[in-house]
């Protein structure tokens, strides 16, 4: 009986070596990859060729391909057996193999996701100058680079492209001859197609050329320059070396709603967010379906898919604040967005588009903004009528694009001036009722007479014709607006800057009680509470300053310094970081009332329980504030005008008392004057009126049962969609003419975030990370009841971020449980994900104790005990997506854990 040969060395061939080298076990061919190759763009399997981004990725392609495979009996046991070839020795290359596919590079994706440098052979290869053109679409849409580094840029990867083809075909040639393939053949074979590349930049070398393969390849929308009204100016003549009058033309650039509506549902993702949107069937409000505006809309009505459009308009400053430049070059914008996304998806900045761009000072002349507006709303008649517009889809199939003008969002100055009335300052400052500012000096709670349609219609004929004058009905002008919404009942109040004037003051003045007046702490005990204080990852980026002085909350205003996101995260920690006050205290009371109004006004969903408790809470919040800080006969004259964008109300009177000597000590070095060591003692400051915003909190609750939650309607997210043209004009420093030049920048970065949206976001998980097989996953029959199967495996984490939140371990979540009045809180152990679909993320959450509501921090106290028995939810099981962070007061000495959800 002939015994069986021994098994041959196995080696492996490190193919970067020039000679090849061979190794005889994969631990050392590890090591060398490291030390000898490890700065290489790409690695190589030395046994078949393929071309692999990481060197993780080569190893386990061959443990998994040419190790394991081999020793389950893979390979040809015979051949073996009569000493052929095989992968576990040193290769003898022949013609018949050099030549074979296992020569060309391929592409495919591992376990990871990790890409590999070559193609799939089933895959269709991609264009080369599509993807020359997608990589400058990137570089320009990011608004950090000047034309003159995209053009640098470009010319170098030219160069690179260059080198490298010409580098692969002497390696290639060289491999061919090792081979023993002949000159004629490896000549023919390096004369192919695969070894010759043009100029992927040759049609886009300069600016304009990139612009227009982008309009004709991706569709891109280019804004349109148009004549607004011209000017004289003194402009030097060259020629004649002395100043001449000169007729300066006054442009802006306009963008067709048409066109970017157009492109936008060419997108046949976003085309089916449009069509997904459905009305609430359990009475509560979701979304602007939820509304009666919807069900009063007889287009709608007709057409319940039509896109609904948001308009904004804000000002802009791009230039520095301290140079020369920071009022000339003010810009106008008008954005709109589409109502009919997601949550998920309409808060993303990028959902934001560009509608028309001017010069701030030239909106300022009359009939500016009628001939701004008159191409958006020349376009809104066409597709708010029964035709619509009819286009052309990729895939050949018609549609009929329809769309409408459901609301307009701005701050109080931007969206008086849109709708023909006077400034915030006027004696009739309020948009949807003619209250007076006497009316709210003597009643807190005052709605004046609502401004119909009908009724506005008079007062503007009234000031037209000379019959009224107007101040007598707060109105200067018709709005260009009225042929396509219903003014002023249409337009929405910012719920952004209301809140932050109304917090920021109402904070101010709490503060200065407790410091000023009870000197219950100081300023430089209550900056380091906020400095002490856990916040916890979810608020993490919106922390206060610790920068509160004494001479500031002693001045006059109302402002803290603080941005919005820094304000709202300073009213919810407020009653956290203050020492020595008392459970039961009046001005702790109205913080209190003051929180439950924000979270009711910026949920994502209300029901008409919540918005009686808002009608009842602002009533209630408005009285105590007019009882605590407001005194109409003060006789102080009002000073100054509202300024919504700075949200600055110096039009609010102060009763500032005179001092008084005081024989306690203190030592507030702020407190002491030049002459002296006088010690000062104050009273409690007095408002001789409120402030505008306090009103509006009145119609916040008729607004939400008109147009759903105004949370989703509020102007932070547009004003976040000015950052790249900040960002762009500090790059560029070009001032020829803004409105082109940012308008051109706007276009590109929409173009670059429609075409990459083509899917739901997947969730980006971090820490360690652990592949479990369900059968050795403790959390194994609760995986099997969500869903899994017992030949699944899962992969577990510390944390994701899905959407813009964190679902961190540690962190609590709030759980639906319609059996208790009080909310249900669970703590995240681990963050778990199938490993098919990572999309689907579930969380192994714990349930804590929930003791009730402190009447002390208004927050909900939880036991520090969690139960033994784990539970799987998925994010959809959440009552709220939102996260929290457990905090500890200041001055507990105990461990005391407290949750302050955002939303009711």
């Amino acid at each position: 009986m002939e015994r069986p040969a021994p098994p041959r060395k196995r080696y492996l061939l490190c193919s970067h070596c020039d000679p090849p080298t061979y190794f005889p076990d994969l631990q050392q061919l590890s090591t060398h990859l490291t030390t000898k190759h490890g700065a290489r763009q790409n690695f190589s399997c030395g046994q078949c060729r393929r071309l692999f981004i990481h060197k993780t990725s080569v190893i386990r392609h061959i443990t998994e391909k040419h190790i394991n495979q081999e020793e389950e009996g893979s390979d040809n046991e015979e051949e073996q057996r009569l000493g052929g070839p095989s992968a576990s020795s040193p290769p003898s290359p022949t013609p018949s193999t050099s030549l074979s596919t296992s020569c060309v590079a391929s592409e495919e994706e591992d376990g990871e996701g990790n890409t590999f440098a070559g193609g799939n052979e089933n895959e269709t290869p991609k264009d080369i100058v599509t993807e020359a053109a997608m990589f400058l679409l990137k570089l320009r849409s990011s608004g950090n680079m000047t034309n003159t580094s995209v053009l640098h840029i470009q010319n170098y990867v030219r160069e690179l492209l260059v080198n490298v083809l010409k580098n692969v075909r002497q390696n290639t040639e060289e491999f061919l001859t090792n081979c023993g393939v002949s000159y004629a053949e490896a000549a023919e074979f390096l004369s192919g197609p695969t070894f010759h590349m043009d100029d992927p930049f040759a049609n886009m070398k300069t600016v304009d050329d990139q612009l227009t393969f982008f309009c004709e390849k991706f569709g891109l929308v280019i804004s349109e320059e148009k004549m607004l009204s011209s000017r004289i100016e003194n402009r030097f003549d060259r020629g004649l070396r002395r100043f001449l009058p000169t007729r300066v033309l006054e442009t802006f650039q306009s963008i067709s709603l048409i066109d970017s509506l157009s492109f936008i549902v060419r997108n046949p993702y976003l085309r089916s967010l449009i069509f997904s949107e459905k009305a609430s069937d359990d009475g509560v409000y979701r979304s602007y379906l939820d509304g009666s505006d919807f069900k009063n809309n007889t287009f709608l009505q007709r057409y319940p898919n039509a896109i609904r459009i948001i308009l904004y308009y804000d000002d802009l400053e791009i230039a520095s604040a301290l140079g020369s430049k920071d009022v000339i070059h003010k810009l106008g914008c008008f954005y709109f967005a589409i109502q009919n996304f997601p949550p998920e998806e309409s808060t993303l900045i990028s959902s934001i588009f560009l509608l028309a761009l001017a010069y701030a000072e030239d909106l300022k002349k009359p009939g500016a903004f009628a001939k701004v507006l008159t191409p958006f709303i020349a376009d809104l008649e066409r597709l708010c009528s029964d035709e619509g517009v009819e286009i052309d889809l990729p895939d050949g199939n018609k549609f009929i694009l329809r769309a409408c003008l459901v609301t307009v969002c701005a701050d109080a100055l931007a969206a008086h001036a849109l709708l023909g009335l006077l400034s915030p300052s006027a004696d009739k400052f309020c948009r949807l009722c003619l209250v007076t500012k006497t009316d709210i000096k003597n009643d807190s709670t005052c709605i004046g007479l609502l401004r119909t349609v009908e009724l506005h219609k008079q007062h503007v004929k009234d000031v037209l014709e000379g019959r009224a004058q107007p101040k007598q009905y707060g109105v200067k002008e018709e709005s260009p607006l009225v042929k396509v919404m219903k003014v002023p009942h249409d337009s929405t109040f910012d719920a952004f800057h209301d809140l932050v004037g109304i917090i920021q003051m109402v904070l101010k003045l709490a503060l200065y009680e407790y410091i000023c007046v009870r000197k219950l702490f100081t300023t430089a005990d209550f900056n380091s509470n906020l400095n002490m204080f856990v916040f916890g990852s979810p608020d993490t980026k919106n922390k206060p300053s610790p920068s509160f002085m004494y001479s500031k909350l002693c001045g006059s205003g109302h402002t803290l310094k603080q941005s919005g996101s820094q304000t709202f995260c300073l009213l919810r920690i407020f009653p956290f970081v203050i020492r020595g006050v008392e459970e039961g205290d009046e001005i702790l009371e109205l913080v209190f009332l003051l929180q439950d109004i924000v979270k009711i006004i910026l949920s994502p969903e209300v029901s008409e329980q919540h918005i009686l408790q808002l009608e009842n809470l602002v009533r209630q919040h408005n009285n105590l504030f007019h009882q605590l800080f407001v005194n109409p006969n003060l006789d102080i004259p009002d000073v100054g005008n509202e300024n919504d964008d700075n949200d600055n109300e110096d039009e609010d009177g102060e009763d500032h008392e005179e001092d008084v000597d005081d024989p306690v000590g203190d030592n507030t070095n702020e407190e002491r004057q030049e002459g002296g060591r006088r010690r000062i003692i104050r009273r409690r400051k007095k408002l001789k009126k409120g402030i505008n915003k306090l009103h509006h909190l009145l119609h916040y609750a008729d607004q939400m049962r008109e147009k759903g939650p105004v949370g989703r309607l509020w102007t932070a997210k547009f004003e976040a969609r000015h950052r790249i043209f900040r960002k762009h004009s500090a790059v560029q420093s070009n001032f020829k003419n803004p409105p082109k030049t940012m308008a051109k920048m706007f276009q590109l970065s929409t173009l670059g975030s429609v075409l990459s949206r083509t899917g739901c976001r997947t969730p980006v998980f971090s820490g360690h990370e652990e592949r479990v097989p369900i059968n050795n996953s403790p959390y194994y029959e609760h995986l099997l009841r969500n869903g899994f199967t017992e030949n699944d495996s899962i992969i577990t984490s510390k944390c994701v971020e899905l959407c813009g939140i964190e679902y961190g371990v540690g962190l609590f979540v709030q759980l639906k449980d319609n059996t208790s009045i009080l909310p249900s809180f669970a703590i995240i152990i681990d963050v778990i994900h199938s490993l098919e679909k990572p999309e689907n993320v579930f969380l192994a959450v714990s349930k804590c104790t929930n003791y009730g509501l402190s009447r002390r921090y208004n927050s909900y106290h939880i036991s520090n005990e969690f139960d033994l028995e784990t539970t799987i939810v998925g994010l959809k099981d959440l009552a709220s997506h939102r996260v929290i962070a457990p905090w500890t007061p200041v001055e507990d000495s105990d461990v005391n854990l407290y949750l302050y959800p955002r939303f009711v």
